[in-house]
Order: structure tokens, then C-alpha cells, then sequence
């Protein structure tokens, strides 16, 4: 009875599950669930930050508002957990990086040998901008997924650059075409609900 009675609840914000469950729809079928509809998908106990497929397999791990330290040590690899400083090839990583997410609210790097997403999130980033960035992990953990099938290449660090950059042009199509009808089939895409806790925000000033 508890069970249904959970199940019975539609909400309209988009959390990390719920948001998951729409993106990966919209990007298997081209279609929009409703708050209803997302409510009967919905499990009531979930792992923190995991993506799934619409064949409910998991493809990897999202996690957002990651502080720049937390994207270097654990997504780029390449900061001293003692001294907090970054070599070099990270150096050059990273610049690229914010080049690429110049014009966005979010970074984002994805980790493939840990299947994880991580997003910081610029100062002045919006629900909507949270939203992208989640819809950015989930296109990544699903490439990556397929990549893996039958083989344990992964994808350079340079060929991560370009699928950023390729990748980035796709989802914000995507979500610019899809952000009205969002709205139109029940969703508020302006109560923050992907944060479980309040997060980091980093400046980037940029250079003339």
C-alpha cells in the first residue's frame, strides 16, 4: 500500500532520477513523459547520481556541483591531493575544457573508466543550466556504454575533447528545442531539485 501510495505522488520537479527517466526517453524516442507518467517509472529507493537507459540498465554515474579540485583529481586526474597543484597535460586539459564550455554555465568532464559524469557548475548557473549538464552526462555515459560493449578500449583523453565538443553542439539543440515542451507536458523547470545538498560554484573570468 506504501508502494502505491508513493507511486500514486507526481511531482513536477526534475531530480536526478526523474530527470534521467525524461532525458533518456526524449533521446530513445523523441518523446516528453509527463510527471504521471515519470511517477509509474519511478523507483522508490535509487542510487545517487546513477543514469540508466530506457532498457533500465545502468550506464553510468552522474555527479553535479563538484568543485574544480574534486573535476581535476577524480574526473582529469591530474591534481596532487597534497599540494593541489595540476601538471602539466592537466593544465593543458583543463584550458581546453573551459574553452570548449566558454560559453556555458557548466563544466563537465566525463571519466570513463569510472563511467561518471562530473559537472561544476559556473557562478549564475540556473536550474535550466543544471538540467543541460544532466542531459550532457547522460548522452556521454550512454556513448561510453556502447563503446565498451565487447572491448575495453576507451577513448583518449583528446578524442574525450573532441566528443565534448560534438557532443555539446547535440544536447544543446536538444534541450533548446525541448525546453517549452518540457513546460507543456506538466514539468517546472525552475524548482532546483538535482542539487541533494547546496553545491560549489566557480568563476571563470575570461581572458581578452
Amino acid at each position: 500500500m506504501n508502494r502505491a501510495a508513493v507511486r500514486s505522488v507526481s511531482m513536477r520537479s526534475l531530480n536526478r532520477q526523474r530527470a534521467n527517466i525524461v532525458f533518456a526517453h526524449l533521446l530513445a524516442y523523441d518523446k516528453l513523459l509527463s510527471p504521471q507518467e515519470v511517477a509509474k517509472k519511478e523507483r522508490i529507493f535509487e542510487r545517487d547520481g546513477v543514469l540508466r537507459w530506457v532498457d533500465d540498465h545502468v550506464v553510468g554515474y552522474g555527479r553535479i556541483s563538484v568543485n574544480l579540485e574534486t573535476l581535476l583529481a577524480r574526473g582529469m586526474g591530474g591534481s596532487d591531493g597534497n599540494t593541489r597543484s595540476i601538471n602539466l597535460e592537466a593544465s593543458h586539459r583543463l584550458s581546453a575544457l573551459l574553452g570548449i564550455f566558454g560559453r556555458e554555465q557548466y563544466i563537465l568532464w566525463f571519466d570513463q573508466r569510472k563511467s561518471t559524469a562530473y559537472i561544476t557548475l559556473k557562478e549564475g548557473a540556473t536550474v535550466r543550466t543544471q538540467l543541460k549538464s544532466w542531459l550532457h552526462g547522460l548522452v556521454l555515459a550512454r556513448s561510453s556504454a556502447e563503446r565498451s560493449k565487447g572491448s575495453t578500449v576507451t577513448a583518449s583523453n583528446s578524442r574525450m575533447l573532441e566528443e565534448l565538443t560534438e557532443t555539446l553542439e547535440r544536447v544543446s539543440q536538444l534541450f533548446d528545442e525541448n525546453e517549452s515542451r518540457l513546460v507543456s507536458v506538466g514539468w517546472d523547470l525552475d524548482i532546483a531539485a538535482l542539487e541533494t545538498q547546496p553545491g560549489t560554484r566557480v568563476k571563470v573570468r575570461q581572458s581578452n
